[in-house]
C-alpha cells in the first residue's frame, strides 16, 4: 500500500474504475445475462472447456474434437483457469475486471516510469478508467482485456530496461511479449519494434545490441516453443496461428474485390473461399498451413490487382480505428435487440438509424465516448510537443510507432472500437503529458511529483 500512500487520487481512480465495470456487469447479468457473449465468444469458450475438461485443443462443441489451427492457447487457457474456479460466465468477467483495474495501475506505473511526473500519471490511468471500449471489452469473454494487460506489462519492463539497462527487466518484456503473441497474433509487431529500439539504443556498440537482442529474441523464441511444437507434432509445420492469411482473404481481398465488382461484402467472401478451396490441391483442413499459403497468395494477387482500392480502404479503416466509437456491444449487451441475441445485422445502417433504433442511454455513452476521444487526441499534440521538450522523443516515437502499426493492420472493411483498446493506455499516457503541458502553460499549475 506503500505506493498509494500520498496519493489519494490514484486510489480513487482504482476505485472508479472497478465501480464502473462493476456496475456494466450487473446492469448486464440483470438485462442481459447472454450479453457477456458474443460472435466470436463461442470458439474461445469452447476451447477452454475442452481443455479443461478433454484435454485438447479444439473449438467444437461435440466429438471428434479437431484440433484447431486458427486461434492460441493463452486467452482459452484463461477461461479454463476462470471456469475451474466458477461460476460459468461469471468468472470470466470477475477476473477482466480484476485484470482492467490492474492495467489503469500498470498505465500509472509506466507513466510515472516515463515521466516522473505524478500528474501525468494519474491522468494516463484516468483516462483508461474512463474509456468506454475497454469498459463494454473487459465484460465481453473476448481477448481485448487480457491482451491489452500483457502488453501494458511488456511496455512497463521494456521502457525500463531501455532507462536503467538492467537484463532482467528485458528478461521479463521477452516473457511477456512471447505471452502477448499467443494471445493474439497481431502482437508480433511488438518484438520487431523492441529489436529496432534496442538497435537505436545501442547503435554505437553491435556487441551490446547483438547480447540483448538475442536474449530479446531467445526468450520470446522460447515462450512460443511449446505452441510451435505442438502445431509441428500436430500440422508437419512450426507456426503459431493460420487466422492472419484468413483474415487477409475474408476481408481485405474480399472487400477490394466487393467494390471493383460491385458485390457485397458476404458474397465476395463466399466467392473467394469457395474459389480457393475448389483449386487447392490437397485438404485444407488437414492442410491448413498450406492452405494459408495458398489462400494468402490468392489474395495478394486480388490486391495487387486493385492497389488503389485497397489503399484508400485502408486509409478510411485507420480512419475508423482512431474514431470510431462503442455502439453495438452496449446495444447487444444491455438486450436491446432481443435476448441471447449477441450480434447486429450486417445490412442494420447505423449512422442512418443512429437517433430511431439505438436506446437513450447508448446514446450518452455514444456522445460522453466522442466528447473524451476529442479531448484526449487535442492533448496528443500538446503531448508530443511536451515528451519532446523533455527529452522523451525515444519513447514518445515507440509509443506511436505502435500505434500505428495497430491501426494499419486492423481489418477493412470491419473495424470496431474495440481494435482500439490494446493501444488506449499508449495513447492516454501521450495524452495525459499535453493535458499537463497545457495546465503548465495556461494555468500556471504547481507540478507535483
Amino acid at each position: 500500500m506503500s505506493r498509494f500512500k500520498g496519493n489519494k487520487p490514484l486510489l480513487i481512480i482504482l476505485l472508479l474504475a472497478f465501480i464502473i465495470r462493476l456496475t456494466l456487469l450487473i446492469t448486464v447479468f440483470v438485462k442481459n445475462p447472454d450479453g457477456i457473449y458474443v460472435y466470436d465468444s463461442y470458439g474461445y469458450w469452447n476451447l477452454g472447456y475442452n481443455m479443461f475438461h478433454e484435454g485438447t485443443f479444439s473449438q467444437s462443441e461435440n466429438a471428434p474434437l479437431d484440433p484447431d489451427y486458427y486461434r492460441t492457447p493463452v486467452y482459452p487457457l484463461f477461461i479454463a483457469f476462470a471456469e475451474m474456479i466458477g461460476p460459468e460466465g461469471f468468472s470470466i468477467i470477475i477476473l477482466q475486471i480484476i485484470l482492467s483495474v490492474l492495467t489503469c495501475y500498470i498505465v500509472y506505473r509506466l507513466a510515472e516510469q516515463i515521466t516522473g511526473n505524478r500528474f501525468i500519471s494519474n491522468t494516463a490511468a484516468l483516462i483508461v478508467a474512463l474509456d468506454l471500449p475497454s469498459v463494454a471489452m473487459t465484460t465481453i469473454v473476448l481477448t481485448e482485456t487480457l491482451f491489452t494487460f500483457l502488453m501494458i506489462l511488456s511496455f512497463y519492463f521494456f521502457t525500463r530496461f531501455l532507462k536503467n539497462d538492467q537484463r532482467k527487466d528485458i528478461l521479463y518484456a521477452a516473457v511477456f511479449s512471447g505471452l502477448l503473441i499467443l494471445c493474439r497474433p497481431i502482437a508480433f509487431c511488438i518484438p520487431l519494434l523492441f529489436i529496432a529500439f534496442i538497435l537505436y539504443k545501442n547503435i554505437r556498440s553491435i556487441k551490446i545490441f547483438l547480447r540483448n537482442t538475442l536474449l530479446y529474441g531467445g526468450i520470446v523464441l522460447l515462450v512460443l516453443s511449446p505452441w510451435l511444437a505442438r502445431n509441428k507434432i500436430t500440422f508437419g509445420h512450426f507456426f503459431v496461428s493460420v487466422i492472419r492469411e484468413h483474415n487477409l482473404l475474408n476481408y481485405q481481398a474480399a472487400a477490394v474485390y466487393a467494390e471493383r465488382y460491385g458485390r457485397s461484402l458476404p458474397g465476395s467472401q463466399s466467392i473467394l473461399r469457395w474459389k480457393t478451396f475448389r483449386e487447392f490441391k490437397g485438404n485444407a483442413y488437414k492442410q491448413p498451413y498450406e492452405y494459408a499459403a495458398f489462400i494468402e497468395k490468392e489474395a495478394l494477387s486480388v490486391i495487387s490487382d486493385s492497389p488503389i482500392i485497397f489503399m484508400k480502404q485502408q486509409v478510411i479503416q485507420v480512419g475508423y480505428f482512431f474514431l470510431k466509437p462503442t455502439c453495438a456491444y452496449f446495444e447487444i449487451q444491455f438486450g436491446h435487440w432481443g435476448k441471447g441475441y449477441n450480434t447486429i445485422p450486417k445490412t442494420y445502417k447505423v449512422f442512418e438509424s443512429f437517433f430511431k433504433r439505438t436506446s437513450t442511454v447508448t446514446i450518452m455513452l455514444v456522445l460522453f465516448q466522442l466528447l473524451l476521444m476529442t479531448l484526449v487526441y487535442s492533448a496528443c499534440i500538446t503531448g508530443i510537443i511536451y515528451m519532446r521538450k523533455e527529452k522523451l522523443l525515444m519513447i514518445c516515437s515507440l509509443l506511436i510507432l505502435t500505434i500505428l502499426c495497430f491501426a494499419v493492420m486492423n481489418l477493412p472493411p470491419v473495424t470496431e472500437a474495440r481494435f482500439r483498446v490494446p493501444v488506449v493506455p499508449l495513447i492516454a499516457i501521450i495524452s495525459a503529458c499535453g493535458v499537463f503541458y497545457v495546465k503548465e502553460k495556461y494555468f500556471n499549475g504547481q507540478e507535483k511529483k
